[in-house]
């Protein structure tokens, strides 16, 4: 596995702040996205190193970034607007770096992020979203030539909306699947090596 920092350019005046990990031979590669900048969110964030270490274990490569303003990223926080071509710059430049099926991964603010931006990354294999924040807002609907969407979520989390969340999945039919677990809040102190196994067993399948 190598590991290397990158810089991505959004734009003239922002440049994002990478991590590649990269097998020999990678399965597919994954785009993870960190919370809430403004709140200490950053691609060191607990549940961003699970999913990586998830894709690290899958064979599969990870792009963790630091979105806008956060860490050695220029910029500054553009209230999820901004955001979203940060996930489009990512993606688009990981597509190039890594050939094979492209996820998107994203932890609160993330998730929601990488939902916003999903209708404009092209041959997008697949979707994980971890504890998605409906105090934010909803996921707006997925794409349905994007491949299966994952949402594991705790059924404590002060931040979601579990009923809206269930209704969100059952209407996605067969490509949705929500994984709950149990007396989990929004911060993942505990059970992330249950949601790094549920990540793993993900990837595989999309490897068939």
């Amino acid at each position: 596995m190598s590991q290397r920092r990158v810089a991505i350019a959004v734009d003239r005046q922002v440049s994002l702040e990478a991590r590649l990990d990269l097998p020999a031979q990678a399965g597919g590669a994954a785009l993870i996205l960190h919370p809430h900048p403004l709140f200490g969110g950053s691609m060191d964030n607990n549940v961003v190193q699970a999913l990586a270490g998830a894709c690290a274990e899958a064979g599969w490569a990870s792009l963790r970034i630091n979105f806008r303003g956060v860490g050695r990223s220029t910029g500054h926080h553009d209230q999820g607007l901004g955001e979203q071509d940060d996930v489009l710059a990512a993606a688009a430049w990981l597509a190039g770096e890594v050939p094979g099926p492209l996820v998107l991964m994203g932890y609160s603010f993330g998730s929601l992020m990488g939902a916003k931006a999903a209708a404009r990354v092209a041959g997008l294999a697949g979707g994980l979203w971890v504890s998605p924040p409906y105090t934010l807002g909803d996921l707006p609907p997925w794409p349905v030539n994007s491949g299966p969407l994952l949402v594991i979520t705790g059924d404590n989390d002060e931040y979601g909306n579990l009923p809206r969340l269930q209704a969100y999945i059952q209407a996605m039919g067969a490509l949705g699947t929500l994984n709950l677990h149990q007396g989990g809040d929004h911060f993942w102190w505990e059970g992330l090596s249950a949601l790094k196994r549920q990540a793993v067993d993900f990837l595989a399948a999309l490897n068939g």
